[in-house]
C-alpha cells in the first residue's frame, strides 16, 4: 500500500473527515483532520479565528500546518474546504502524496449541514444559494484533482471503499510505469 500521505480535500460537507477517518483505520494509518488540528492548537473554535483574525489569517494557519504534515509520513489527512484553493497548498502536498477530492450535490451538501451554524462562510443569507456559489467559485481548484469521487449517493463505508480503490488503481499504475 502506498507510503505516503493521503489527503482528502473537497467541499464542506462531501465527508472528508467521516471517510477519511474510515480509510485511516482500513489501512491502518493515522488519521489526521487539518480542521481538528488547528482548532485544537488555537484553543478556538474555526468560526472564532475567522471573527477574530479573519480568514487570511486561518489560511495562513492551514498553510503551517500542511507544511508540517508534508514532512511526516503514513497520514490520511481531510483538509478544510478551502485549504487546496492555494496552489502554494497544492504544492506542498503534491510530491509523493495523493489528493482525493470528494464532491456532492449542492442539496445533498446543504442537507447534510442544515444543522451545523458553526460554518463561518455560511454564515449570512441564503445557505443553499451560498454553497450554489461557492461550489461554483471553487469547481476548477476541485477539478484540477485527477482522483475524484462523488459521495451524493455512497454512505460513509461506500465512500471509504470508494478511495480503497482508486489506492490500489493508483498503486497499479505506479508499478506499471
Amino acid at each position: 500500500m502506498i507510503k505516503h500521505n493521503i489527503y482528502i480535500t473537497g467541499f464542506m460537507g462531501t465527508g472528508k473527515s467521516a471517510v477519511g477517518r474510515v480509510v485511516a483505520q482500513k489501512i491502518g494509518k493515522i488519521f489526521i483532520d487539518t480542521d481538528r488540528a488547528i482548532k485544537d492548537r488555537q484553543g478556538r473554535s474555526i468560526a472564532d479565528i475567522f471573527e477574530n483574525w479573519g480568514e487570511n489569517h486561518f489560511r495562513q494557519l492551514e498553510t503551517n500546518l500542511l507544511k508540517e504534515l508534508a514532512q511526516r509520513d503514513d497520514l490520511v489527512v481531510a483538509t478544510g474546504g478551502g485549504t487546496l484553493l492555494s496552489r502554494e497548498n497544492v504544492r506542498l502536498l503534491d510530491e509523493g502524496s495523493i489528493i482525493i477530492c470528494l464532491f456532492a450535490d449542492p442539496m445533498v451538501i446543504h442537507k447534510r449541514i442544515k444543522k451545523n451554524n458553526m460554518r463561518p462562510l455560511l454564515e449570512h443569507g441564503d445557505r443553499l444559494k451560498t454553497i450554489k456559489n461557492l461550489m461554483k467559485k471553487r469547481d476548477s481548484f476541485y477539478k484540477q484533482f485527477d482522483w475524484q469521487v462523488d459521495t451524493s449517493d455512497l454512505t460513509v463505508e461506500e465512500a471509504a471503499d470508494e478511495i480503497l480503490n482508486i489506492l490500489e488503481k493508483r498503486e497499479h499504475l505506479w508499478k506499471i510505469s
